[in-house]
């Protein structure tokens, strides 16, 4: 919108230019006026500022003065209206936007803030929005404004080691606060803050290398990634370990099959509690079971079909995008 603005100013000036260039050149042809003239003619005439006429015009001067006047003020206004409406009417609607997603904010519970837009941030963010996961980025480049602004993102200008910014975006009713930005000094302080405000709250935090990962973890994160030693290793699972990382890739959703690996937690009252993973039939809607978490214990790997399913239990799952949604549609039926 503000590149269409522009545009729409700069041709309005070239029309303007050219308007101009008409009015001496006709000026001089028809009143025989000189090329100073003729412009000085012109420019008072567009301008309406009401000097005295320079040139004594004649009947068709005066008929073509009548449509420079229309189109050279037609022209100024356009220009002026454009001006107006990408300074100050932008201004005016960009606070109206500001506060209306401040209010989206406010009312949001559960949802996770994301710290930092760079080459992490908008993975996560693509990810949480396609699960339509609640979430609020926190960016200090206001030039990605427009980015979010076209999907629908919400989000904060400021600083995410400033307490009033992560109050802003909701951190004491949030789930979780992901820190990925470019600095682990930065990322500390926000998990310090963090805790500070919420210790029940999840932290998700980047570190580049060892110290920094052991001081985010005395800091408070519960969960430290390192995208070196996570690349590494992807790395040199595809050299050592060709066809395991080629699977890992179609869990991980990078394929054309859309072959996923979900998380589904029985809840109170659902269709599966106290069923065997056979009479569960999840198996029919094409869904098998790789683990079993099983409340305040751990992982219950590669679980038999006489396994019991207990309130609580997050089960591990392995199926497609469509068998996902059968399943989901069967348990809420």
């Amino acid at each position: 919108m503000y590149e269409t603005k522009i545009r729409n100013i700069v041709i309005g000036f070239i029309f303007l230019l050219f308007i101009t260039f008409i009015g001496t050149f006709t000026y001089v042809v028809i009143e025989h006026a000189s090329i100073l003239d003729a412009l000085f003619m012109t420019i008072i005439t567009i301008s309406t500022v009401g000097y005295e006429e320079v040139i004594q015009l004649s009947d068709n001067g005066k008929i073509f003065t009548i449509f420079l006047i229309l189109t050279g003020t037609g022209t100024l206004a356009y220009i002026g209206t454009q001006v107006f409406d990408l300074i100050v009417a932008g201004e005016i609607r960009k606070t109206f936007w500001r506060k209306k997603m401040d209010k989206k904010i406010d009312k949001l519970r559960e949802h996770y803030i994301i710290c930092g837009y760079g080459r992490m941030g908008k993975i996560i963010c693509e990810q949480l929005d396609e699960r339509n996961i609640p979430f609020v980025i926190i960016e200090k480049d206001e030039g990605l404004a427009p980015e979010f602004d076209e999907k629908g993102y919400l989000y904060i200008i400021g600083n995410a080691t400033k307490e009033d910014t992560l109050v802003r975006a909701g951190i004491l009713h949030a789930k979780g606060i992901i820190s990925v930005v470019e600095s682990d000094a930065e990322n500390v302080y926000i998990t310090l803050t963090a805790k500070g405000f919420n210790q029940d709250l999840k932290v998700y935090a980047r570190a580049v290398d060892d110290e920094a990962s052991a001081k985010l973890f005395w800091a408070g994160a519960d969960n430290v990634i390192s995208p070196f030693v996570i690349g590494g290793l992807r790395i040199a699972n595809a050299i050592v370990k060709p066809n395991v990382s080629e699977f890992l890739d179609l869990a991980l959703g990078k394929n054309d099959y859309n072959i996923e690996v979900e998380e589904i937690t029985i809840s109170k009252g659902s269709k599966l509690v106290n069923k065997s993973i056979l009479e569960s039939n999840l198996r029919k809607h094409g869904i098998i079971v790789i683990a079993i978490k099983k409340r305040g214990s751990q992982f219950l790997y590669n679980p038999g079909p006489e396994e019991i399913l207990e309130e609580d239990d997050v089960l591990i799952c392995l199926g497609r995008k469509e068998d996902f949604k059968s399943l989901f549609s069967y348990i809420r039926g």
